[in-house]
């Protein structure tokens, strides 16, 4: 849910990704006495409740915007709670890293990524600050979350420093698992012949319908129009006279189809049907009472033309992936040498 929100609120913070968060204060009632609730102890620095509650500002804006008020907001506000948490306990054992390894982060260097990310949005650092506050954000908010992404940025660096070993080999295979996982959200457009098993049909009339399906598999490899023989063979009437078309379709779990924007296929009919390329059909496929021939007549295109056009990218993720495991690693060591009480 954090991440998700980190996206909503990512064209007012940083382009990319990086989430920066609000730290202002409620102010007390003259007179009153204010008891801090402690709801994470870090070494000896504890994490107030009223400190989560400012840092989670802009998260409980986008909440209250996006979902009305009663239980799903209730618990939409709890888990961005208990994901900060984790999120403010990890950036001030970062801290306390740096702070023994005297590293720090200057003002010159803040504002040098404030211009950075400006240019790379097309803003000026005001028009940067000024979306930033529309999130719910002051200046200094953003100035100190950014200060402690810097931070990060420079103390994984020096921990994985040399210690970095790319190959030719690695960048390939990051490749092809790229490949792989955007084909499971690429659309594709199928056609279909159904052959029923009517209720009670003997193992004879089984095999007859079973070898029909073969032989539509071999005809349809060999050049055979697919469309015609839907038409001639498929028992299945609304796509029929259509050549057995289905219309475009999205694969099981991808984001469209969560959506609602897209329908798919039962689950055996496409996994079948991601192993294929334009023109091939499946082999048949027994599915409730019916076999049914698949053909794929097309498929959304790659945005990955070639291996070496996306090189750099694939270079790119590699490092980013490294990093990140560096970073759990190394926050790892990092709680397992420091006292932690978690109260939230």
């Amino acid at each position: 849910m954090l991440r998700a929100l980190r996206r909503a609120l990512s064209t007012a913070v940083l382009a990319g990704g990086a989430l920066f968060l609000s730290s202002l204060l409620t102010t007390s009632p003259a007179g009153a006495v204010v008891v801090e609730r402690v709801v994470a102890v870090i070494g000896d620095r504890p994490i107030l409740l009223t400190e989560l509650r400012a840092r989670a500002k802009p998260f409980l804006i986008e909440i209250a915007r996006k979902m009305p008020v009663g239980p799903q907001q209730a618990a939409a506000e709890s888990q961005i709670f208990k994901e900060l948490l984790e999120k403010m306990i990890d950036d001030e054992l970062e801290g306390q890293a740096a702070d023994k390894a005297k590293i720090a982060i200057t003002s010159d260097e803040v504002d040098g990524a404030l211009k950075n990310i400006a240019g790379a949005q097309s803003f000026t650092v005001a028009d940067l600050i000024r979306n930033a506050q529309r999130s719910g954000l002051t200046e200094q908010d953003y100035r100190d979350e950014l200060r402690r992404q810097l931070l990060e940025g420079k103390m994984l660096q020096l921990r994985v420093k040399g210690r970095i070993r790319i190959t030719e080999e690695d960048v390939r295979a990051m490749f092809d698992r790229t490949v792989r996982e955007e084909r499971k959200r690429r659309e594709y457009h199928p056609s279909w012949i159904v052959l029923r098993l009517f209720p009670g049909s003997s193992p004879e009339a089984v095999a007859q319908r079973r070898a029909l399906a073969d032989l539509i598999v071999r005809r349809a490899r060999a050049g055979d129009d697919f469309g015609a023989m839907a038409k001639q063979y498929s028992d299945d009437a609304p796509t029929r006279d259509l050549g057995g078309d289905l219309g475009v379709r999205a694969p099981q779990g991808a984001p469209q189809v969560a959506a609602g924007k897209r329908p798919t296929l039962a689950p055996e009919l496409d996994a079948a049907v991601q192993n294929l390329e334009q023109g091939q059909v499946t082999e048949p496929i027994r599915i409730a009472d019916a076999i049914v021939v698949v053909q794929l007549a097309e498929r959304q295109a790659s945005r990955y033309t070639t291996y070496d056009a996306a090189k750099n990218e694939m270079l790119q993720r590699l490092q980013t992936e490294i990093l990140e495991k560096a970073k759990r690693k190394w926050l790892e060591e990092l709680k397992g040498h420091t006292h932690l009480d978690v109260r939230l």
